[in-house]
Parts: C-alpha cells; sequence; structure tokens
C-alpha cells in the first residue's frame, strides 16, 4: 500500500467549532470549483452510515462518500469516491485542541481502493485539492460568517 496524504491546518477556534463548521456548514465554506455541479448544495450527515453529498439546483445527486467513523468533535472518517476507479480512497481528520486553537490533521488514503500504481497520481490531485479546501475551512472557521446557522449565506 502506498503512503497516505497528511496534511495539518491549525485555526483559531474551540474544537467543537471546528468539528461542527467541517461537517454542518459544509456547503457554505466547501470551494465552488471543487463541485461537481455548477449550482448545488453540499452536506455530510456526521453519523456513520451518514453520506457526504453534492444536489444539483435540478435535484442530480453525486454521492461524495459515506462516514465510516463519527467521534463528534474529535475524529471523522469518510470514504471519498471522486479520484476512484472501482472503490472509494478514504479520509480521516482529527480535530485537537492546542491551547486556545484547533488543530485539524487529514489523512487522505489508499485505502482499499485498489488504485494501486495510479495512487501516486490521485494523491497529487488530492493535495491540490486539499491545499485549496483547507484554506477555505480554516478562513471559514474564523471567520464571523463561521458562527452563522447552515444553510444561510452572507
Amino acid at each position: 500500500m502506498n503512503h497516505p496524504l497528511e496534511r495539518t491546518v491549525r485555526i483559531r477556534c474551540a474544537v467543537e467549532h471546528a468539528f461542527a463548521v467541517f461537517t454542518g456548514k459544509l456547503d457554505l465554506w466547501w470551494p465552488p470549483g471543487h463541485r461537481r455541479f455548477e449550482r448545488s448544495r453540499l452536506s455530510l450527515e456526521a453519523r456513520v452510515g451518514g453520506r457526504f453529498l453534492e444536489r444539483s439546483d435540478s435535484g442530480e445527486e453525486f454521492l461524495m462518500g459515506e462516514v465510516r467513523v463519527c467521534d463528534p468533535p474529535h475524529r471523522l472518517v469518510y470514504t471519498w469516491f471522486p479520484g476512484a476507479v472501482d472503490r472509494p480512497t478514504e479520509v480521516e481528520i482529527r480535530f485537537t485542541d492546542d491551547g486556545g486553537h484547533t488543530r485539524i490533521d487529514v489523512t487522505h488514503s489508499e485505502a482499499d481502493s485498489g488504485l494501486g500504481d495510479l495512487w501516486p497520481e490521485r494523491a497529487a490531485l488530492f493535495t491540490r485539492g486539499w491545499g485549496v479546501a483547507l484554506p477555505a475551512f480554516a478562513a471559514f472557521a474564523e471567520s464571523p460568517g463561521g458562527s452563522e446557522q447552515p444553510g444561510t449565506q452572507t
């Protein structure tokens, strides 16, 4: 198995807030260029068996992943279908209290996807994706908008 992709970001907020923003306000911070549909809504059902879903304005759905582990507010593990061939990769996110900040550690692995020799190519795409998504998440979580109710936009 190939080495997983690992990324870390540290943000100024409580662990509970970081987890709630990541899971409950996903649609508000997820980068527009990282969606399948031009106009869509994203949701992540923060429970084991929950779906990570993108729904277009016309009602078309794309299952991005399924939640395998949900231990609020510290850990989330989900499968990831974008970039997969036959079976999904896996994303694990840990939220750790870091003295007035929260450290978010993302591990994106090949898991049982069977990518094998294709993993380095896919990992490069995932690296670029996390390089956009994590800063967007951090900026939103630290902003006044990060305290809004899910589903509202400014």
